[in-house]
């Protein structure tokens, strides 16, 4: 199975320096003017299925760049960012600080990134069942930039973490290929 992966667009929270976890922000206005320019990038491209996760800045993203299209929405919470417990709608220099120690260890009151990849890595199952040829768009929050490259590639969540905490930047999309049970599922 193929997978195009990308970020909800920009939310209230990121504008305000904010990590959300599982609070709920909508899209800021920069994040609706990020979603047309992801829906012609993404125009001439076909997939078979679209995957955000069920809070709202992924799925408003989704719904906005499928806008005119004929491909399926599926909304599947185990898409979420990491439920930072206590801690979902932080300053995220508050977040940031304690990010590295939170591979195993959860977040008070919330998940680890390995509880992340957990439940991650059951939907991809899922999906790779129902769809083993297909490509797919998926539409999630950080916590699938750190276990993404984990799950399709074998990347130690520890180094994928640190990764994406040393290189902060964003692209529309990283692409993967993903086979169940191609990777051991320790963290």
């Amino acid at each position: 199975m193929q997978i195009v992966y990308s970020t909800h667009a920009t939310s209230t929270d990121n504008v305000a320096g904010i990590s959300s976890g599982h609070a709920d922000p909508d899209l800021a206005p920069r994040g609706i003017e990020d979603c047309a320019e992801r829906r012609a990038r993404w125009a001439q491209r076909h997939f078979d299925l679209v995957v955000a996760s069920d809070l709202l800045r992924s799925r408003r993203t989704a719904e906005l760049v499928l806008e005119d299209r004929d491909t399926p929405l599926r909304i599947d919470p185990r898409l979420r960012e990491c439920n930072y417990g206590d801690l979902n709608g932080a300053p995220r220099a508050e977040i940031d600080a304690i990010r590295a120690s939170r591979v195993t260890e959860p977040y008070p009151g919330g998940e680890s990134y390995e509880d992340v990849a957990i439940r991650t890595r059951s939907m991809l199952d899922d999906l790779a069942r129902e769809h083993p040829d297909g490509e797919l768009l998926l539409i999630g929050h950080h916590a699938q930039r750190v276990v993404l490259p984990h799950l399709a590639n074998g990347v130690p969540l520890e180094v994928a973490l640190a990764e994406t905490m040393e290189n902060d930047w964003w692209q529309p999309e990283w692409a993967y290929s993903y086979a169940p049970d191609a990777h051991a599922p320790n963290g």
